[in-house]
């Protein structure tokens, strides 16, 4: 039987407006994206279909059966490269180091706050950022709303922020209101 993160099977994807998300992503062929805690692969799969012939994704999640999913949904679109793996986010990532142009954690990283350690995490997705690589984040506003975490969960940019000084690597270059319940973020790792 297969661990069963917090989230697993959840997907804030329907809840974005997707064009202000794909404007604010800025993804480029040719590019290297990792999908942190990817689940069943909605962002994954929606940024392959952007991406074209020359991208490639590497999308990891703990939940097997969503990456099993993912896996089965990735066979049908052949125009990008994506390469699901089961993986522990918590512990070294199964990529090398400055490989990753872009890392998208999309409404995950208050559960890895949640549970109390965030900053190995952090350290290795600054770890196989390229230089000037780029986080993106999505979370839910902190407010009270009928889908999402409870409101004591969620994370406000501040604290994201803060927490992402903590590693010392990267820096916000922009936010944009993804709709009523969402906000990206997106931060720049510095050059080491």
């Amino acid at each position: 039987m297969s661990q069963h993160p917090i989230g697993a099977g959840k997907s804030s994807f329907d809840l974005i407006d997707s064009e202000v998300f794909f404007k604010a992503m800025d993804l480029a062929p040719g590019m290297t994206v990792l999908d942190l805690a990817c689940g069943e692969g909605n962002y994954t799969l929606a940024m392959a279909r952007k991406m074209g012939a020359d991208g490639r994704i590497i999308a990891v999640d703990l939940w097997e059966e969503g990456i099993a999913a993912l896996g089965q949904s990735a066979k049908v679109l052949s125009s990008v490269s994506i390469e699901p793996h089961v993986a522990d986010i918590r512990k070294a990532l199964p990529i090398g180091g400055g490989s990753v142009d872009l890392c998208l954690m999309a409404t995950v990283l208050h559960d890895i706050v949640h549970e109390g350690n965030p900053m190995p995490v952090l350290k290795e997705v600054a770890r196989v950022l390229k230089p000037e690589g780029v986080l993106a984040v999505v979370e839910f506003k902190k407010q009270d709303s009928p889908t999402g975490p409870p409101k004591a969960v969620r994370l406000r940019l501040e604290e994201v922020s803060a927490l992402l000084l903590r590693v010392g690597l990267l820096r916000c270059s922009g936010v944009v209101d993804l709709g009523p319940e969402l906000y990206f973020a997106r931060f720049r790792r510095l050059r080491s």
